[in-house]
């Protein structure tokens, strides 16, 4: 009974903490939903705020970028994404038919990169796509503002094609085509807002491991620190219960599944960011100590996690 007890009383505690938190950290991501933000203060390091969980991903190199963003979309019919007006990034990318739409877009539009008026009615494909009208048939194209709006900021994936993504940009309210990593760079480049690091803290950090997108119904061995607090944040972030014990140590499993019973999901959620976002602060052979930080009343307070190595090599957080 003790021991249900104590299991109790954390997880009261902990509920108790990220229910003041959670406002705070959630009233930052919701104004800046769907933007790409740049750390003015440091080297010009992006991040993309999802819209719906208002967590911000770090994007990195461009190929990085470029997998995170497509890994983000979500799955948009045809008919859907048609309702929403397409921009066109200015560049240097090839343009066969020198129309203005370079060949990438083309192909993802469905237009003729080899013909400057692909539906002959005289107009340009261009002139068509930046007035409203239709550039693969006759009249206007079936813009639904209201839907756009809606959108704002998400990034899809056509599954009824070739799985070809778009981010919704929630200033320009178009869809950008993301082809390639040059295009991800290119609309982080042109829609990335500046951002202090103070500010930037406010926003809990949700963590993508692009080496291993695909891989995380099926955890590798832990071998690391780093891959027990990834592989605990994406279980439980999954409300998986059974994955999650896997990487604590088992006097904490009572605690843990009582917490995953009772919490809010939006309260696992933010404790899943708070864990994949925290850093190595000191180590030894057997026991690491991981660090990250919460906002409390517009005021810092730091958080630590515990990860020893067990008998049998493996690596465990010990406390939450």
């Amino acid at each position: 009974m003790n021991n249900i007890s104590n299991g109790v009383k954390k997880i009261f505690l902990i509920s108790l903490i990220f229910c003041l938190i959670s406002p705070n950290i959630a009233k930052s991501g919701a104004l800046l939903a769907g933007r790409i933000l740049l750390q003015i203060e440091e080297k010009g390091q992006a991040w993309y705020v999802h819209p719906e969980n208002q967590t911000r991903y770090y994007l990195g190199a461009p190929a990085d970028a470029f997998k995170i963003m497509k890994t983000l979309g979500i799955g948009i019919s045809n008919k859907d994404l048609a309702k929403m007006p397409i921009g066109i990034l200015i560049n240097n990318y090839s343009d066969s038919d020198a129309d203005g739409i370079y060949d990438n877009l083309e192909d993802a539009i469905g237009t003729d990169k080899n013909n400057q008026d692909t539906d002959s009615d005289g107009y340009n494909d261009k002139i068509e796509l930046t007035s409203g009208n239709n550039p693969l048939g006759s009249g206007k194209q079936l813009i639904d503002n209201k839907f756009t709006q809606k959108n704002s900021g998400k990034i899809f994936l056509q599954v009824e094609k070739k799985g070809e993504a778009w981010y919704v940009e929630p200033i320009t309210q178009k869809r950008y085509f993301l082809g390639r990593p040059a295009e991800a760079f290119q609309i982080m480049k042109n829609f990335g807002l500046g951002i202090t690091n103070a500010d930037l803290q406010k926003i809990s950090i949700s963590l993508l491991l692009v080496n291993n997108i695909q891989n995380t119904d099926n955890p590798t061995p832990i071998t690391t620190t780093g891959d027990v607090m990834q592989l605990a944040a994406a279980a439980i972030r999954k409300v998986d219960i059974e994955q999650t014990l896997l990487y604590f140590t088992p006097n904490m499993h009572k605690s843990i599944e009582y917490s995953m019973q009772h919490m809010r999901k939006e309260d696992l959620l933010i404790l899943a960011n708070i864990l994949s976002g925290s850093t190595p602060q000191s180590s030894t052979e057997i026991k690491k100590t991981y660090f990250n930080e919460v906002y409390f009343q517009d005021e810092k307070h730091p958080v630590y996690f515990y990860v020893e190595k067990q008998s049998d090599g493996k690596w465990l957080i010990t406390n939450l």
